[in-house]
C-alpha cells in the first residue's frame, strides 16, 4: 500500500544536508521543489550522504536548493536531481508516473527561479491600487493637481514616482510635453515591466515546470542570485497581478483617450505604447486563465479527473501551448505531463512506450492511449501524414526530423468525437462536398535564420504593359534586396500586407480591412527613432496619401509587383505563431499564375488565417465561461518536422485559373482602366500535403469536414462509400458547398 511518500527526501538538519529514505525515518509531512536546472554539467558526485550515483545538475544549482531550505527552514524537500536517480532509467519510469501523488502529498511547494532583483508582490498590487485611485478621481483632468479628490500625500506619491527611474517606451520629455501625468504613466509602467518581467523568466519556458504549477499546493515563489535568496510571494498574487495588470493597462488607455476631444501626435505616441501593452497583457491574461482553471478542474477532480473532463483536457493542450515551452529530451515532452494525466501510463508502458528518442511513436502511444482511456479520439489540428496499416489513422503525428521539440505540438489538439471499435472515431461531419479539390497554390517549408524578409515577384514582371493604343512597356523587376530601417518599417508592413491580401484572398471585398486584420493578428514590433513613425492606426496612416491606401480603387494590379525587403529593425512579432519551433521558418509559396512569395513563417500562415470566410478563429484563444482556453490562430497547421516540405491550397468550387486570367488583365488593359476578376475565384480552400491527389480515376472519392468551432475544420476523404473517411486536410474556408448536413461519420 503506497504512503504518499516518495522514494528518497533531501533532509536538512542543523547545517548537514543527506538524502534519506522517508519511511525508515518515519518522515510524516516534507515540501516539494519546482525549479529549472539550467545547463548541465559533467557528472559528478555531489558528496550527499545517500546520493550514490553521479549527477548532472550545476553545483551552484545543488547550492541554491540547499540556501532555500536553510532560508524557508525545510527539514525535508523532495527535488529531482537528487531524490531521483537520474542514470537508472528504470527508475525515472517508475517515478514520473507518481508525480500527481507527490505534489498533492506535499505539505508546500516551493517555486525557485533565478532573478536578479527582489519584488515584492504585495508592493505591486498597492501600487496598481494607487493607480486605479488616481485614475478614477482624474476623470476629466491631465494633471493631478487639478483632480478633486486626490489628497495632498497622494499628489506627493505621483510626484516621486515622476522622479523615479523612468520606466516607460516613450522618453519623459515627451510625455511632458503630451500633458500627461508623468507619475501615473511611470508607476504603471513599472508595474508592468515588473509582472511581465517575472513572466518572462525561464521557470516559464520549461514542460516540466508547467506540470509542476498546476500540480503544487501552497507554492511560494523564491527568487536567487549568487548574492542571496529572497522570498518574492505566493503564486496566485502573481497570476492575480497578470489580470490586474491588463485591466489598469485598458483603464490608463481609455483615461487619456476620453479625456481629450483631439490628440496630439506625442498622445497618440503614448496610447500606441499602452495599447501594445494590452496585447501582450492579454495573452498573459489568458495564459494565467488556463493554468488558473487546470488547476481548479485537478483539485475538484482528483488523480483521475481526465477521465471525464473533456473541456479540461483540451485546456491542458492549449494552456502548455499558448507559450512554447521546451525540455532537455524530446520524450520529455510527454512525460512531463503525466503527472497531470495521473495513471494514464503505468511505469512499464512508459519504459516501453513513451521512452527513445523516436518522438513520432512516442506521440502516437500518447494520443492513442488518452483516447483509449477516455474514449474520445483525440487529434489535431494538422495537415494528415501518410496513413497508418494499423489504423488510428486521426492521430496526431509528431514529425520532428530530430529537431527540438517544444510544446508547440500540442497547439490545435481537439476531440473529434467518439472512438469506436478498430481504433476508429465516430464525429458529426458534412458530407458530399461539392466539386473536386483542385491545386492552385504551394507552399514550401525551408529553415531560415529567422529574420524578416519579405520577397515578391509578380508574375508580370519582365512582360510588357499596355500603355496607348499599340504602345507597351516593360514591367521592371525589383529583386535586389533592400534594407527597410527603422522608421519605413510600418508602411513597408503595410504594403507586404497588401500584397498578400491580393494573393491569399482576391475575392476579399475590401484590401484594407483585410490587411488590417492581418497585422493586428501578427503584432509586429519595431525600433523607432520618433514617436510619430507608429501612431496609433499605424497600419492606415503610414501609406495614408499614397496609392496603397485605397488599393481597391480601379482594380490592384498586384501580379505587376515585384519587390525585395529586409527589416532589419524587425524585434519581434507578438503573434503565437512567430514564437517557438516557427519562429526561423521561411515560407515559400509559389501560386499557379507564376507569382511567388518568400517570407517568414508567420506572416503567411496569419495572410492565410485572416482570408475572408475563414474556419480559424479571429482570436489565438477563445475562453470558455469557466476559463478554460482552446486556441484558434491556426499554430498547428504545420510543425517543425515539416520543414523540407510542401503543402499545397485546394478548391473545391471556383476556377483555378482566376489568378492566371486576372494577371493578363494587368498587363493587358491600360493602367486608368478598371480591372475586376471576370470568373469565380477559387473557394472551398482547404490546405493538403503535396503528395495529396485526386485523379480522374478518383471519380468515387467523397469528401467532408468535420466543423471544430473555430480551431480549423478537418478536411475528410474515403475512396468508397463503405469506407472510413481519412483526415487529409484543414479546410481554409468556414463553408464549404456540400449535400448532405450534419451526419455521424466514422472515421479511420
Amino acid at each position: 500500500m503506497s504512503t504518499g511518500l516518495p522514494l528518497r527526501l533531501l533532509c536538512h538538519d542543523n547545517g548537514s544536508f543527506s538524502v534519506i529514505d522517508p519511511v525508515a525515518h518515519h518522515v510524516a509531512s516534507f515540501d516539494i521543489l519546482s525549479y529549472t536546472w539550467g545547463k548541465e554539467v559533467d557528472p559528478y558526485s555531489c558528496g550527499l550522504g545517500g546520493v550514490t550515483w553521479d549527477i548532472k545538475i550545476n553545483p551552484k544549482k545543488l547550492e541554491d536548493i540547499k540556501r532555500l531550505m536553510v532560508a524557508a527552514n525545510i527539514k525535508y524537500l523532495w527535488a529531482d536531481c537528487v531524490c531521483i536517480n537520474q542514470t537508472d532509467e528504470s527508475e525515472k519510469s517508475a517515478e514520473i508516473p507518481k508525480m500527481f501523488e507527490y505534489y498533492r502529498n506535499a505539505e508546500r511547494c516551493h517555486l525557485l527561479m533565478d532573478m536578479e532583483e527582489a519584488w515584492i508582490p504585495q508592493e505591486i498590487v498597492d501600487d496598481l491600487k494607487f493607480l486605479d485611485h488616481v485614475l478614477y478621481h482624474m476623470q476629466g483632468t491631465a494633471l493631478a493637481s487639478e483632480a478633486v479628490g486626490l489628497t495632498e500625500r497622494v499628489i506627493n506619491l505621483l510626484t516621486r514616482w515622476a522622479n523615479t527611474d523612468w520606466r516607460f517606451g516613450i522618453s519623459a520629455s515627451s510625455v511632458r510635453s503630451a500633458a500627461i501625468d508623468m507619475g501615473v504613466i511611470n508607476c504603471y509602467s513599472t508595474c508592468i515591466e515588473r509582472v511581465t518581467s517575472l513572466f518572462d523568466n525561464d521557470y516559464f519556458t520549461r514542460v516540466w515546470t508547467f506540470q509542476e504549477m498546476i500540480l503544487g499546493k501552497n507554492i511560494t515563489m523564491w527568487g536567487v542570485n549568487p548574492e542571496s535568496i529572497f522570498y518574492i510571494g505566493q503564486l496566485h498574487t502573481w497570476m492575480d497581478l497578470a489580470i490586474e495588470c491588463a485591466d489598469k493597462a485598458a483603464k490608463l488607455y481609455d483615461w487619456i483617450e476620453k479625456g481629450r476631444f483631439f490628440n496630439t501626435a506625442g498622445v497618440n505616441a503614448i496610447l500606441r505604447v499602452i495599447g501594445e501593452d494590452i496585447l501582450s497583457l492579454v495573452s498573459l491574461r489568458t495564459q494565467v486563465k488556463g493554468i488558473n482553471s487546470a488547476r481548479t478542474d485537478i483539485i475538484n477532480g482528483g488523480s483521475y479527473w481526465w477521465r471525464e473532463n473533456y473541456k479540461g483536457i483540451s485546456n491542458i493542450f492549449s494552456a502548455i501551448s499558448l507559450r512554447p515551452r521546451k525540455c532537455r529530451d524530446s520524450a520529455d515532452i510527454f512525460r512531463g505531463l503525466l503527472g497531470i494525466f495521473s495513471g494514464l501510463f503505468t511505469k512499464d508502458e512508459v519504459e516501453t512506450e513513451l521512452s527513445g528518442k523516436d518522438i513520432t511513436s512516442i506521440s502516437f502511444n500518447f494520443f492513442k492511449k488518452l483516447s483509449a482511456e477516455t474514449g474520445l479520439a483525440w487529434t489535431k489540428l494538422g495537415v494528415a501524414s501518410k496513413a497508418r496499416e494499423s489504423g488510428w489513422n486521426w492521430i496526431p503525428l509528431v514529425e520532428s526530423d530530430n529537431q527540438v521539440v517544444s510544446t508547440d505540438c500540442f497547439a490545435g489538439v481537439l476531440n473529434l468525437g467518439r472512438l469506436k471499435k478498430e481504433g476508429r472515431a465516430k464525429a458529426l461531419a458534412m458530407t458530399g462536398l461539392i466539386g473536386t479539390p483542385r491545386k492552385f497554390m504551394k507552399i514550401r517549408l525551408s529553415q531560415g535564420k529567422g529574420d524578416f524578409q519579405f520577397t515578391f515577384k509578380g508574375c508580370n514582371c519582365g512582360k510588357k504593359i499596355k500603355t496607348g493604343h499599340i504602345s507597351r512597356e516593360l514591367i521592371p523587376t525589383y529583386d535586389q534586396p533592400r534594407d527597410v530601417v527603422k522608421d519605413e518599417t510600418g508602411r513597408t508592413l503595410v504594403q507586404c500586407a497588401t500584397i498578400l491580401g491580393a494573393i491569399m484572398d482576391p475575392g476579399c471585398d475590401d484590401l484594407v480591412e483585410y490587411r488590417k486584420k492581418l497585422l493586428e493578428k501578427l503584432q509586429p514590433m519595431w525600433e523607432t527613432t520618433d514617436p510619430s513613425a507608429k501612431p496609433v492606426g499605424w497600419e492606415d496612416r503610414s501609406v495614408s496619401g499614397t496609392a496603397w491606401e485605397h488599393p481597391n480603387a480601379i482594380g490592384f494590379r498586384v501580379h505587376n509587383f515585384s519587390m525585395n525587403y529586409r527589416m532589419v529593425s524587425m524585434k519581434r512579432c507578438g503573434s503565437r505563431l512567430a514564437n517557438g519551433s516557427t519562429a526561423s521558418i521561411t515560407c515559400h509559396v509559389s501560386v499557379n499564375c507564376g507569382c511567388t512569395i518568400v517570407a517568414p513563417f508567420a506572416l503567411i500562415f496569419e495572410a492565410i488565417t485572416a482570408v475572408q470566410g475563414s474556419s480559424l478563429g479571429d482570436t489565438a484563444a477563445e475562453a470558455d465561461r469557466d476559463d478554460r482556453i482552446v486556441l484558434q490562430d491556426g499554430l498547428g497547421l504545420v510543425q517543425i518536422g515539416d520543414v523540407g516540405k510542401a503543402f499545397d491550397l485546394v478548391a473545391f468550387s471556383g476556377n483555378i485559373q482566376a489568378h492566371k486570367l486576372y494577371a493578363a488583365s494587368c498587363r493587358k488593359k491600360k493602367e486608368n482602366k478598371e480591372i475586376v476578376h471576370e470568373v469565380p475565384l477559387p473557394s472551398g480552400r482547404a490546405l493538403v500535403r503535396e503528395d495529396f491527389t485526386h485523379a480522374a480515376m478518383d471519380i468515387m472519392k467523397d469528401y467532408g469536414y468535420v466543423r471544430t468551432g473555430g480551431s480549423g475544420n478537418l478536411l475528410l476523404s474515403r475512396k468508397h462509400r463503405l469506407d472510413p473517411y481519412k483526415v487529409v486536410g484543414v479546410c481554409i474556408d468556414e463553408y464549404i458547398e456540400h449535400k448532405n448536413g450534419d451526419q455521424p461519420v466514422k472515421i479511420g
